[in-house]
């Protein structure tokens, strides 16, 4: 899946800053995203549907959230941006082709 090396630099990213909560929070999120994105019958859209799932309110509310946690929905929401791009760059291909 043309996501997975967007998700490893993020990750490479990530590995060479901070290494408090949130960073680590982040860091699950993009691994479990790559480790979904990696499944040969997992496509964009499925990626995008599990993204939206983990980002479905939990027990906490968002001001109640800790720094992992919140690194946590940062990460995920960051996969999202990363799918919004490779989408929005496809469809202009495709659209500047002659018909």
């Amino acid at each position: 899946m043309e996501l997975i090396p967007a998700i490893r630099a993020r990750l490479a990213q990530l590995d060479a800053g901070a290494k408090d909560a949130l960073a680590s929070g982040q860091r699950a999120a993009l691994w479990r995203a790559q480790q979904h994105a990696a499944r040969t019958t997992h496509s964009v859209e499925d990626l995008r549907r599990y993204c939206l799932d983990e980002l479905e309110p939990r027990l906490l509310d968002e001001e109640d959230e800790n720094d992992y946690l919140r690194g946590f929905r940062q990460g995920f929401q960051a996969v999202l941006k990363d799918i919004r791009r490779v989408e929005t760059r496809r469809s202009r291909r495709l659209g500047d082709r002659p018909a």
